[in-house]
């Protein structure tokens, strides 16, 4: 699913009212709709529930631009079904827009003597704290930071106990993020009623506690400028993934499905690299062979008896690059290590590889003490780090949208893929692709699962898929297996060794397209 920029969003209005052709006012009108009849059919759920629906409050916080012709559209549905609806307009400047006035004329005369005009704070009345607060400060054209009276509203929706639904962006956010305005006030918003697309900013760490439920309404924008109309940044969804997800052959065998190496696992750290084997195994590739060091052999031998062991000369970590023939991908890092002749091993694998290889952990840390051999990769090569590894890649600490654009520059210099892990992980391509990830869940912030995702992806490589729908299908399965442990666990409880045995039920879960 495309993630289009503020100025994409325009034009895709501007578009639309040409080409359906429709006037600009009922364009407005066809988005009011969608929000009023998802709030009309939640609406006992989004009171408290000891409040009796006669006493429930509708307070339509509106600016005096086309978000704020949105939110006195929507005021004027929810008057007309019956409900007891406060509006409240801001006046930033002595400015509006048209729709904001066509739609403040629809209110009616007696409607429109009982709104709140706010000019300065102490205009602001009190927000019920048993109610709904339908924000409709600002939409996805906000293009500076909220300040001055903007922030006092801002500060009073956030302060007050009533839920806020957010019309298209909550108030105060960028919809293309900014590392400067994610400083600035913003509500808080339990629900987002957004229209056509999702926005980048629902995305962001910087955001976090300003993004609650996001529900995309369909406003019927014109189908040509959707599809024909590219965009830099998508979101990985179910439909998408179960196209990526191959079928197998009903004669095909374990040969079918190519041989994995993943090297991996030092003193202390063997349980890393048996993760990853392991997920390797149940993400489909035929064989699998784990390189470890004579010390880790034991633990690999007991827990995976599917598994190939190749050994090392070393005892306590790698050392060796083992023949790479027989191998059709190569996941190395989880539990590595750092040692000087693991950092000459990795750097020999860099250069004798014929394959992509999937770097993780320590192999990206030795990386970052030597950023020249990213030159040298392997084309199609995947790079798997959390934030603090790629901080470490990059040589500074950034906003989560800055490191985007470091995570795409990387990609398109060296060909790599590059898979920056967290909540919405996101993929850049060699081509400057942003795909973001939607399945996971915070239960996975435990040691152990970045390793299976090498081996997801390690294993996906090695049974036919491409560097491309390897990564994106592997971020993807990875979070869903995530999600199937909560069916029978608990954020709290869920650990690595779930995620891979959840890797079946989340290849069920998807199916085929």
């Amino acid at each position: 699913m495309k993630i289009f920029s503020t100025d994409q969003i325009r034009e895709a209005d501007a578009y639309t009212i040409k080409h359906e052709p429709i006037k600009s006012i009922d364009l407005m009108e066809r988005a009011a709709s969608a929000c009023f009849d998802w709030i009309y059919e939640r609406a006992p759920k989004l009171f408290p529930k000891h409040i009796e629906e006669r006493e429930w409050i509708f307070s339509v916080i509106c600016g005096t631009g086309n978000n704020g012709g949105d939110g006195l559209a929507i005021a004027r549905m929810l008057m007309k079904s019956g409900y007891t609806v406060e509006v409240i307009t801001v006046h930033l400047s002595d400015k509006t827009s048209d729709d904001f006035d066509t739609n403040f004329e629809k209110l009616g005369a007696a409607a429109r003597k009982k709104v709140i005009k706010v000019k300065k704070k102490a205009d602001l009345p009190d927000l019920n704290a048993g109610g709904v607060i339908i924000d409709a400060l600002f939409g996805s054209g906000l293009n500076r930071p909220a300040e001055g009276l903007a922030a006092d509203v801002i500060e009073a929706e956030n302060a007050s106990a009533a839920a806020v639904i957010s019309i298209d962006l909550p108030s105060g956010v960028f919809a293309d993020g900014s590392a400067e305005a994610a400083k600035a006030p913003a509500i808080a918003a339990r629900h987002i009623l957004t229209f056509q697309t999702p926005k980048l900013a629902f995305f962001l760490a910087e955001y976090d506690d300003r993004i609650g439920e996001v529900h995309i309404l369909d406003i019927g924008l014109h189908a040509n400028f959707l599809e024909k109309t590219d965009a830099d940044f998508h979101l990985f969804t179910e439909r998408e993934a179960r196209e990526v997800r191959r079928p197998r052959t009903r004669f095909s065998h374990k040969g079918s499905y190519g041989h994995a190496l993943v090297i991996g696992g030092s003193t202390g750290k063997w349980g890393a690299a048996v993760l990853a084997a392991q997920a390797c195994l149940k993400s489909g590739a035929g064989l699998v062979t784990v390189h470890l060091a004579a010390g880790g052999r034991l633990a690999a031998g007991i827990r995976m008896p599917e598994v190939m062991i190749s050994e090392d000369p070393a005892e306590n970590n790698f050392t060796e690059v083992p023949t790479l023939a027989p191998y059709s991908a190569v996941g190395i890092g989880p539990g590595l290590g750092t040692a000087d002749e693991t950092a000459r091993a990795l750097k020999l694998l860099i250069q004798e590889s014929k394959v992509p290889l999937v770097l993780d952990a320590d192999a990206l840390n030795i990386i970052a003490e030597n950023k020249t051999w990213l030159a040298f990769l392997p084309k199609g090569s995947i790079l798997t780090p959390h934030p603090g590894e790629f901080a470490r890649l990059i040589g500074e600490k950034t906003s989560h949208r800055e490191g985007m654009e470091k995570q795409r520059e990387l990609s398109v210099k060296h060909g790599i893929y590059i898979v920056l892990k967290g909540a919405c992980s996101s993929l850049s391509t060699p081509s400057g692709r942003i795909v973001i990830n939607a399945t996971g869940n915070p239960g996975m912030a435990t040691g152990g699962t970045g390793d299976v995702l090498t081996g997801i992806i390690t294993g996906l490589l090695a049974s036919g898929y491409g560097p491309f729908e390897a990564a994106v299908l592997g971020m993807y399965i990875h979070g869903k297996a995530g999600d199937e442990v909560l069916k029978t666990s608990s954020v709290e409880a869920l650990t690595a060794g779930d995620l891979t045995n959840n890797i079946g039920p989340a290849f069920n879960e998807l199916g085929y397209a």
